[in-house]
């Protein structure tokens, strides 16, 4: 028990044990940089893939791309029920998903490897779409003037006026902040070793290898990749998760109450998971770069 640095409680009290230096921590690095792209990932096609279903039910698909969905131009169809069922389809999906992640890595967080930061990642990723969707509220974007977010098209639908809109757009930027707020303990707990966490300057560095780090670098990563979908919302959702990574740093360390589980050591980096999202990236590029009807 650390009583001089005020932690007030430890599930366990580790032994002491001989830490690998830079390589455990560059693989940290890149193992939450992995799950960061990994999920991201996953949360922005299944948006997409759930948006095409909706479309596709309801008649106003015309094309899905793992960037976005194109709709038909026959106006006939872009009826109040089937646009509201589709365009909101997406970020409920996303709130409930993201809510289901953050149980879920609950669950697994006594376990070993890159798992705990994956669901970790999703939840965060999931939330984070959603605040995005509401944010870009009040935005158009491109010569053509269109909705930034599927929740724009709804709100248009339903006569929301600019005001409403600009309201909605600031409480969810205020809504991130509680995001981190609920994702900052479980960073913390992704730490198999108290010498990482038992003070605050040990948090901040350790925070900043497995949470700001992968933000940096996962964002600029999949600002590429997603290059072809809509640059506005693209920013949006890198500027949003930048409000929730400030959360998780300011609420861990003023969270004072910390539990430590002891893990089986996995310090090596996660080469399959790697390949894996490796391949799916890849893949995706090659069969839904230019489309897919259904």
């Amino acid at each position: 028990m650390e009583s001089k640095e005020r932690i007030l409680d430890f599930t366990e009290k580790l032994p002491t044990r001989v830490l690998t230096g830079d390589q455990e921590r560059n693989n940290r690095i890149i193992n939450s940089t992995i799950a960061f792209l990994a999920s991201y990932t996953v949360v922005y096609v299944s948006f997409q893939i759930v948006t095409a279903l909706f479309a596709k039910r309801y008649n106003l698909f015309y094309k899905l791309f793992f960037f976005k969905v194109e709709y038909t131009q026959n106006w006939d169809y872009w009826q109040i029920e089937p646009v509201l069922k589709t365009f909101l389809a997406g970020p409920v999906f996303c709130l409930f998903a993201g809510i289901i992640c953050f149980v879920i890595q609950n669950a697994v967080r006594k376990k070993p490897g890159i798992i705990k930061f994956f669901w970790l990642w999703l939840g965060v990723n999931y939330l984070n779409f959603v605040g995005t969707q509401v944010i870009l509220l009040p935005i158009k974007s491109g010569s053509e003037n269109i909705h930034a977010s599927n929740l724009g098209v709804v709100s248009t639908y339903l006569f929301w006026d600019d005001f409403t809109k600009i309201i909605f757009s600031i409480i969810a930027s205020l809504l991130m902040i509680f995001v981190g707020f609920l994702a900052s303990k479980p960073f913390i707990q992704t730490s198999n070793s108290t010498s990482f966490v038992y003070k605050n300057e040990n948090k901040v560095v350790y925070l900043f290898h497995i949470v700001f780090l992968p933000y940096i670098i996962g964002s600029g990563i999949t600002l590429v990749y997603f290059s072809d979908g809509y640059f506005i919302l693209n920013i949006t959702i890198i500027l949003t998760l930048f409000i929730t990574v400030i959360s998780i740093f300011i609420n861990s360390l003023k969270s004072r109450m910390i539990m430590i589980y002891r893990f089986p050591e996995t310090n090596g980096i996660e080469n399959r998971f790697l390949i894996f999202l490796a391949s799916a990236l890849i893949l995706m590029k090659i069969f839904f770069n230019n489309g897919i009807s259904f």
